[in-house]
């Protein structure tokens, strides 16, 4: 199953930021080689995306456990405004 984690910040990200969502994706993953990690603009916030792969499960079963990882490793951003999460 395709994840994509995405964290909202209001200035870009540091070094620290991407080595903190790997760390969370790494947890997570099936498959180490699929964790891709992107910035992107997304008016005036910094979009830290991170996308990798996960086993096949309802997504209602995996989004709180997703959720509480990728927080363990991002609650000292703070530039932190919001984060979603989506699967394709």
């Amino acid at each position: 199953m395709n994840v994509r984690y995405t964290i909202l910040l209001s200035s870009p990200p540091a070094t620290e930021h991407l080595d903190s969502v790997k760390m969370a994706a790494l947890r997570l993953t099936n498959n180490q080689v699929s964790i891709k990690i992107q910035v992107k603009r997304e008016g005036k916030y910094s979009a830290l995306i991170t996308d990798f792969t996960m086993k096949d499960a309802a997504q209602y079963k995996v989004v709180d456990e997703i959720d509480k990882e990728f927080k363990l490793w991002i609650w000292h951003f703070g530039d932190y405004e919001d984060s979603t999460i989506s699967f394709s």
